[in-house]
């Protein structure tokens, strides 16, 4: 994994533990709530490393941090006939229990995404929150933390004032009237550097150090705004749907997974499943997370709440052995008004077991290949 340092290997186990803990936690609280025998609630997999027994729970903490589980009487051979099995609750507690796992994950994901909007609350449209450094700004002396009260006279009512005035001024001085953090009010004039067209750039023209990555024909100052986050954004979800706030921010993320998973089963998405921009499986976390560390506190958090939103749908689907699977089969014997053969239906889910780590285990090959070929995404 390029840029690899051994502290990521700190953040990869702490990012599965911030998922599967909370996702597992959310099956055994609800579990217990219905009076449903919890028989172990275990973090990771493997021998045990710490564990304890409190009122007929064993807790468990396991060496490898890639998975998790909660065993419920009734879901195995030998407690079928457990008269707080899972199977003899009624058809609404059962799927309450399976659903408080993916609903834990929403729930984590909420709580990061409110709590970095509220560490970022800001107010003030003209906030400057970088200053590129040989840029225009910086030689008029900004400093990130000042407030660009005006521009060429026009009141900054929000961060795209400034970017409307720099491009329509087309190489002309700006007049910006700055609120330091000092307090003390001063006016400048800042010539925007013109960021060019690809077709100027293969002529031979020169590209200002600030101008890579820009692909638009525009003139800049050389700095940046910060967002404008009010509490209320920090608990909704604004700004054109990018997930600002806690309490929607989980809803917009799925419907945005979910149409992306819609893209990638019918072709729109080149290579599908197995692509470079696919479906990923541990090894692709960790490589995500590792790269989400060493960009700092916050990309690392902002990609534990995705992740944890990713795992919850994911849990959610109607595929045997996972939750959504178990609730279908909670909704047909409903509708049939009969269990299933107990002993037939771990065969299957067994034999479904196997069949996802299959395909997991084919997910680990596609994620090393992307990997070392430099087809994963920041790698």
């Amino acid at each position: 994994m390029p840029g690899f340092v051994p502290l990521d290997a700190l953040w990869i186990a702490l990012m599965f533990m911030l998922l599967i803990a909370p996702h597992e936690a959310g099956h055994l609280s609800a579990a217990k709530f219905f009076k449903v025998r919890v028989i172990e609630y275990s973090i990771g997999v493997g021998p045990k490393l710490v564990s304890f027994v409190r009122k007929g729970t064993m807790y468990a903490l396991r060496p490898i941090p890639l998975a998790g589980y909660v065993r419920l009487g009734g879901l195995e051979p030998g407690t079928f006939d457990d008269p707080n099995s899972f199977h003899l609750k009624p058809a609404y507690q059962r799927i309450l229990v399976l659903l408080a796992g993916p609903a834990a994950n929403f729930i984590v994901a909420s709580l990061i995404l409110g709590g970095l909007a509220f560490a970022n609350l800001n107010t003030d449209p003209g906030k400057v929150a970088a200053v590129e450094t040989g840029g225009p700004a910086a030689a008029s002396g900004l400093m990130v933390g000042d407030s660009i009260q005006t521009v060429d006279g026009q009141t900054v009512n929000s961060p795209e004032d400034i970017r409307t005035v720099e491009n329509r001024a087309l190489g002309q001085p700006v007049t910006l009237l700055i609120r330091h953090t000092t307090g003390k009010m001063t006016q400048v004039m800042v010539q925007p550097i013109h960021c060019l067209t690809k077709a100027e750039i293969s002529s031979g023209a020169t590209l200002p150090a600030f101008c890579q990555g820009v692909t638009q024909d525009v003139w800049l100052l050389g700095l940046a705004s910060t967002p404008v986050i009010t509490p209320v954004d920090a608990l909704t979800v604004t700004r054109g749907d990018a997930p600002t706030g806690g309490l929607l921010a989980p809803f917009v993320v799925a419907k945005d997974l979910g149409k992306g998973i819609y893209q990638l089963f019918t072709g729109q998405i080149p290579g599908g499943a197995f692509g470079p921009n696919g479906e990923v499986g541990a090894i692709g976390i960790a490589a995500i997370t590792a790269q989400a560390a060493q960009s700092g506190a916050a990309a690392w958090l902002g990609t534990a709440a995705l992740l944890s939103v990713a795992l919850g749908i994911a849990n959610l689907l109607p595929i045997p052995v996972l939750d959504g699977g178990r609730i279908v089969v909670v909704l047909l014997e409903k509708i049939r008004r009969r269990p299933f053969d107990r002993e037939k239906e771990m065969a299957f889910q067994r034999a479904a077991l196997a069949v996802l780590l299959t395909f997991v285990v084919a997910l680990a090959y596609f994620d090393i290949h992307r990997i070392l070929t430099h087809q994963f995404p920041g790698t």
